[in-house]
């Protein structure tokens, strides 16, 4: 019986040195000589890191269609965490489409947060688009991490410093109208600070509850909801959301605001069985497409880079419909790491620590330490326990 031996040609090597060779070319600026030879590897060591190498080598050379075009194909094979978006984000601030440039760099802020480039690219974005909030939002974070305090830093600094100032003398005069029941003074105080600090939850709040009691119900729900974006563990926005949501009519977003508030009451045995009346009266008045509405709103603010009111509504189809759950929670997720990827990344960084420390490795545990030091607030309790475990090794 004959026999026939197979041989396999082991190319790896090889590639190996035409991608130590492509990275020397690039480091050098020869990008020409760099494409050349990361095309030559297209047929035989295709991957999204390889596609991202070709996009820079274009983007370098001015050549942003085909440089897009390999960015693009890197991040359909890697969504997560490919610094791709960054560049795809250039390319269209490039060819000013805004909505495309903050949507990658959102992309690329919520795997790497502490890149102040990225942050400042938001920030000044969203200013560009009339979207204060989001501008504000993302400049806090690029002083955050800005790792050079250069003529960028101290500008936004100095500028927030002074918007910082000025909402919080308008919020005072506000907090004195209010206490005389004076509202509309206290309107036009607070509207004042929010233009100068509009990630306020104070400045939020009050402007919601103003508009609250001078009736003016859709003013009242814009700023109460944006009081919740910041800080979503208050009883009180929430049942205040609820009572503005019923006087618009608007009964299913009443539904979802009593929803939100059960977990915050359940040690409280009347409040809790009072809320959960209320959820049996408004259950009758909706039925199962309800959440359509929603979940259209959802995609109007995602079409907008408004994260933090997509999550509101994509989060209010999953509690008018259980198996919207399944269906957005990736989107969920995904905006979830636009808005906040601090939070994944403490508490992936918290639980690597700890295994470290226990094994011994304290240079390693530090590591992850230091990250949960980088990105929680200096008053958080995972600030205090990771400040507590870095050892001097």
């Amino acid at each position: 019986m004959a026999s026939s031996d197979y041989y396999i040609e082991d190319n790896s090597d090889m590639e190996n040195k035409k991608l130590e060779a492509a990275r020397n070319h690039y480091m050098h600026g020869d990008y020409q000589a760099a494409l050349k030879l990361y095309l030559s590897l297209i047929n035989t060591n295709i991957s999204y890191k390889l596609y991202h190498r070709i996009g820079k080598c274009y983007y370098k050379m001015g050549d942003f269609q085909n440089a897009e075009e390999n960015f693009t194909k890197s991040v359909n094979m890697q969504k997560d965490e490919n610094p791709s978006y960054i560049y795809l984000g250039n390319i269209a601030y490039k060819k000013e489409d805004l909505k495309r440039a903050i949507y990658n760099w959102a992309c690329a802020y919520a795997y790497k947060p502490d890149d102040d480039t990225v942050c400042l690219n938001l920030a000044t974005s969203y200013f560009s688009c009339g979207m204060k909030f989001q501008s504000v939002f993302y400049y806090e974070k690029y002083l955050k991490y800005a790792q050079e305090r250069g003529k960028s830093y101290s500008t936004v600094k100095k500028s927030l410093d002074e918007y910082t100032k000025i909402g919080n003398d308008f919020l005072q005069k506000a907090k004195a109208a209010i206490s005389r029941k004076d509202y509309k003074t206290a309107i036009e105080f607070l509207t004042f600070a929010y233009k100068n600090l509009p990630t306020n939850y104070d400045i939020n709040f009050l402007l919601g509850t103003a508009y609250l009691a001078e009736n003016d119900n859709m003013h009242a729900m814009i700023y109460l909801k944006q009081a919740y974006c910041i800080s979503n563990r208050s009883v009180e926005v929430l049942q205040m959301l609820t009572s503005v949501y019923i006087n618009l009519g608007d009964f299913t977003a009443a539904y979802c605001s009593l929803r939100r508030i059960l977990p915050l009451v359940i040690n409280n045995q009347e409040e809790y069985l009072n809320t959960m009346q209320v959820i049996k009266e408004l259950n009758s008045t909706f039925d199962e497409q309800s959440y359509l509405g929603h979940k259209e709103w959802g995609d109007n603010y995602f079409r907008e880079n408004n994260f933090h009111f997509a999550l509101f509504e994509y989060e209010n189809c999953t509690l008018l419909n259980e198996n919207m759950k399944i269906e957005l929670a990736d989107t969920i997720k995904r905006i979830n790491l636009f808005i906040n990827p601090e939070t994944n990344i403490i508490s992936t960084s918290m639980e690597k620590g700890e295994k470290l420390l226990k094994s011994g490795d304290f240079k390693e545990a530090n590591r992850y330490f230091s990250k949960v030091l980088l990105f929680s607030e200096p008053e958080s309790q995972e600030y205090k326990i990771a400040k507590a475990r870095v050892t001097n090794v």
